[in-house]
């Protein structure tokens, strides 16, 4: 047997996702060398993958490795195997220079597990409801088959769209495609609205769940097309409430969705310091699962500096976790990413 294939049956142990999606995955998503495991008498016991995304960070686009399928076997837990596993990923995330490491926990608990790994509940969506009437529709927004959507004329346009997001997790082209695949895979659909047939003027990725329909990524240019997109999704599947999920509104709800924790301290501070050049911050970090990052650093002039302890106290004294949670200053965004 293979690894992936052991990696896989593993997968079906730990997970209640469907064989058309753990095979959708493993086609699509999985690479050995983005996949740490751990072993046991010749066995996979406990597995990850580091799959790697672009994000927009302060003004920068730095890479990020996205914890993905992390899971161990029933018979190898309370162990302390994925806590190793997760550290050793660390050390290979670091050669890659990877920024940040990213994740979606799946269960509630999960996040004080990642917090203890260094990671911080800083990825969130302010989730925007809508009640609308069914009877209404317009013509100008269309539902099409997958097999008739052209993903290179599409792309651009939410590219465009995604890049003006702050500190946001992006997708590449040819993620973009894997997300149309699985979008439609769990019976959802993609709204597009044009402009004499031609322009993009709108895009929604919609789908409909039992009580309402989720929009976890709606594009458009004003306030028509937004309505337009929202409305043809109410009247083609008969439901009339809509929870869209957006970067995080000042003054409005926020919802966690996942967590970041520093990679590369010198990296990531020198794109804070660039995109903040009148701050002065005196930092002692320290992180026990990556030596190297330990250390005093110096902001100022929209630069870092790695230096000595000084003759001056520091402006703070903090671990990753809390470092990753000082330097969000806002929520960061993530979506569509198979979860």
């Amino acid at each position: 047997m293979s690894k992936q294939e052991e990696i896989m049956n593993l997968w079906r142990i730990c997970f209640t996702d469907t064989e058309d999606f753990i095979r959708f995955y493993f086609e699509r998503k999985y690479h050995e060398q983005d996949t740490a495991v751990r072993m046991e008498n010749e066995q996979v016991v406990s597995a990850l993958q580091m799959l790697p995304y672009p994000m927009t960070w302060h003004g920068k686009t730095v890479m990020t490795s996205y914890i993905s399928g992390a899971c161990t076997h029933p018979s190898a837990r309370s162990k302390g195997i994925m806590r190793q596993l997760l550290t050793d990923s660390f050390h290979v995330m670091k050669n890659r220079k990877n920024a940040f490491s990213i994740l979606i926990p799946q269960e509630p608990w999960l996040f004080d597990y990642y917090k203890r790994a260094g990671y911080a509940p800083v990825l969130a969506y302010t989730p925007e409801n809508y009640y609308l009437s069914v009877r209404n529709n317009n013509p100008a927004v269309c539902f099409p088959a997958r097999e008739n959507l052209n993903p290179e004329e599409l792309y651009p346009y939410f590219k465009r769209h995604m890049e003006t997001r702050e500190n946001c997790v992006q997708h590449t082209a040819e993620d973009f495609k894997t997300i149309l695949d699985d979008l439609y895979l769990s019976g959802g659909a993609l709204l597009l609205l044009r402009e004499n047939e031609n322009k993009i003027k709108g895009m929604a990725f919609a789908l409909p769940c039992p009580d309402k329909i989720l929009v976890n990524e709606l594009f458009y240019e004003s306030d028509t097309e937004k309505e337009a997109l929202l409305q043809a999704a109410a009247h083609k599947w008969e439901k009339g409430e809509i929870e869209c999920r957006v970067p995080v509104r000042t003054g409005k709800k926020i919802t966690l969705k996942g967590m970041a924790r520093i990679i590369d301290v010198f990296q990531v501070l020198s794109v804070y310091a660039s995109a903040h050049p009148r701050k002065t911050l005196f930092l002692q970090v320290t992180d026990n699962d990556l030596p190297s990052n330990n250390g005093y650093y110096r902001i100022m002039n929209g630069r870092a500096f790695r230096t000595g302890a000084g003759i001056h106290k520091t402006d703070h004294d903090v671990n990753i976790e809390e470092l990753t949670q000082l330097l969000f200053e806002n929520p960061g965004f993530i979506s569509l990413m198979l979860d």
